[in-house]
């Protein structure tokens, strides 16, 4: 086991019916209020989130308009917004695409060099101070309202092929306090719970397989969330299933805190980083992207390292192994589940389904190839795994 350091800075509210209290939580920071949110079927929330904040003293404004693949425009308004108005606390009320909204209107806002609030994707300032914000998980999928990381689609460029959609990876940009009440998910529709499914279970099987060392309590975490979700996937037909829905809620928060990670070196987020290429050019779904591109990649990993492929097969998906069937063979068996159980689930399988083109290939490998990240990728992997999931 690698020696590490482990931070969980969010306080978490979890329960049914505990979005009642967020006026009080959020009065503890401050008596003026911006309001981030993204239209959806969780729209009726947000008049009764303002009324629970003006109940508790608190003045609210609100920043309507965020969309999926979150834009740097919308966040340079809200910024902009809590400057003139100088507003002491962002809420968000939505997806991971709102939280990380409000995440980056933190930074920008308490910026005191009054800068780009890009260069802080960039990396090439450093953060010194946020305002609090206050995360209200409305779809169980990024774990974005207690993870230290916010996404941004940089959208100045009128050509769309030059946007990019990079990341800040800080534990100074975790919410102060994150809500996740069940209620609040019955009204996510099938195919935005299914892609939540999907992401949840990636941000552990990326760790999971590329990981560089790692022990038996992060493994059985990891392997734990994983079956949590598989599990509890009847809720596809039973959406208003209240425990179903706790139970997903609690592992995608988990995913993405960072525990099943303890002890050992994350290569990086492989998968991640691609689609986010992919989702800054075709304005496609995360979630659904996750669920076609991380199968194409770990095809490339159990060939590498079959060993934790067995291990997941077997302890994971339970799939009865065949005699005399090679380890390689046998994790593929787990990789080809994977994939039923994301069409299972009404989620695409193809590249072709998300918009993609083959024509679009030399730009998207350019793009990763030229993304912030850490994962060390050549062009010929980016390629085959392109190839391998574009139809």
């Amino acid at each position: 086991m690698l020696n590490f350091s482990f931070t969980f800075p969010s306080n978490v509210i979890f329960g049914a019916g505990v979005f009642q209290s967020l006026g009080e939580e959020v009065a503890k920071f401050g008596k003026t209020a911006l309001l981030v949110e993204q239209a959806g079927p969780l729209e009726p929330g947000f008049a009764r989130g303002v009324a629970l904040m003006e109940a508790a003293g608190v003045k609210v404004t609100e920043l309507s308009g965020v969309e999926s693949n979150p834009r740097l425009s919308k966040v340079e308004e809200g910024i902009k917004i809590v400057k003139e108005q100088n507003i002491e606390v962002v809420v968000a009320i939505g997806g991971g695409s709102t939280i990380d909204t409000a995440k980056a209107i933190s930074v920008g806002a308490a910026d005191e060099e009054d800068g780009d609030v890009w260069d802080f994707f960039a990396d090439t300032r450093n953060i010194k101070k946020v305002l609090p914000v206050v995360a209200v998980s409305t779809i169980s999928a990024t774990g974005a309202e207690t993870s230290c990381h916010c996404v941004v689609t940089n959208n100045r460029s009128e050509d769309h092929t030059q946007w990019k959609k990079w990341a800040i990876h800080n534990t100074i940009v975790c919410p102060k306090t994150a809500f996740i009440d069940p209620e609040l998910l019955v009204s996510v529709p099938n195919r935005l719970t299914a892609a939540g499914m999907a992401d949840t279970i990636s941000h552990i099987i990326e760790g999971y397989f590329d990981g560089v060392g790692g022990n038996p309590i992060s493994d059985a975490i990891g392997e734990g969330i994983v079956r949590t979700v598989l599990d509890n996937d009847g809720v596809l037909q039973d959406l208003g299933n209240i425990d179903m829905r706790s139970q997903i809620a609690w592992a995608s928060t988990l995913a993405m805190g960072g525990i099943q990670d303890c002890g050992r070196l994350n290569a990086g987020w492989p998968a991640h980083w691609i689609q986010h290429a992919v989702g800054a050019l075709t304005d496609s779904s995360h979630g659904e992207g996750l669920a076609v591109i991380n199968p194409a990649w770990l095809d490339f990993v159990n060939e590498k390292n079959p060993e934790k492929f067995v291990r997941f097969a077997d302890k994971v998906l339970e799939i009865e192994r065949p005699g005399g069937i090679s380890d390689v063979a046998y994790g593929q068996m787990g990789l080809d589940e994977l994939r039923a159980r994301f069409k299972k689930w009404g989620l695409p399988s193809t590249l072709k389904e998300l918009g993609v083109t083959k024509d679009m290939f030399p730009t998207l490998i350019q793009n990763i190839m030229n993304n912030n990240e850490s994962f060390q990728f050549t062009e010929k992997q980016i390629e085959q795994v392109l190839e391998r999931c574009y139809e």
